[in-house]
């Protein structure tokens, strides 16, 4: 068979068993919610979620949440031995501004506004106390305060935590 000429250029020659590279892809605006905001470590964690794939990495971030969660929980336990009580009472001076040797509602609230726990209302802090305040003179006496310290710090410092690395954008 002849071949037939045409006037036409010749197109290139294609490449069908080459694929295209893949751009590399960029975390759409949305993907952080309001709760987790980008931020100085959200660069390494989407780079971390495209090397492992989002489900890898939320299995290795839920155990350094638990890892850090016990940290805390170790740490508050601790309360209840010679150096957690010389903090106990450290903490408590603290926060007994006026110096009666007991801490009122007002105290209580700067204290945990002092400690960063921000998502504390005054219904929420008024509910601690109450809850802490077992002679009911709405007052809480260093006894009092012994016995709240523990569920009360652990529960905090572990929302604070997430708090802190929502901000660092660790979960993003």
């Amino acid at each position: 068979m002849d071949e037939v000429k045409t006037n036409e250029a010749p197109s290139p020659p294609t490449k069908a068993a080459e694929k295209p590279t893949p751009k590399a892809k960029k975390p759409p605006a949305a993907a952080a919610s309001a709760a987790h905001k980008n931020g100085l470590f959200s660069p390494i964690v989407f780079g971390a979620k495209n090397i492992l794939g989002e489900e890898n990495l939320n299995q290795i971030r839920g155990k350094v949440i638990g890892k850090h969660s016990e940290v805390i929980s170790n740490f508050v336990n601790t309360y209840d031995t010679p150096f957690g009580n010389a903090v106990a009472r450290n903490i408590f001076s603290a926060m007994d501004k006026n110096r009666d040797g007991v801490v009122d509602e007002k105290e209580l609230a700067m204290a945990f506004k002092a400690l960063g726990f921000t998502w504390l209302e005054q219904k929420q802090v008024s509910g601690i106390l109450k809850r802490a305040d077992k002679d009911e003179n709405g007052l809480i006496d260093y006894n009092e305060f012994i016995d709240e310290l523990p569920k009360t710090l652990r529960t905090n410092l572990i929302k604070l935590a997430k708090k802190n690395g929502a901000d660092l954008g660790f979960l993003v």
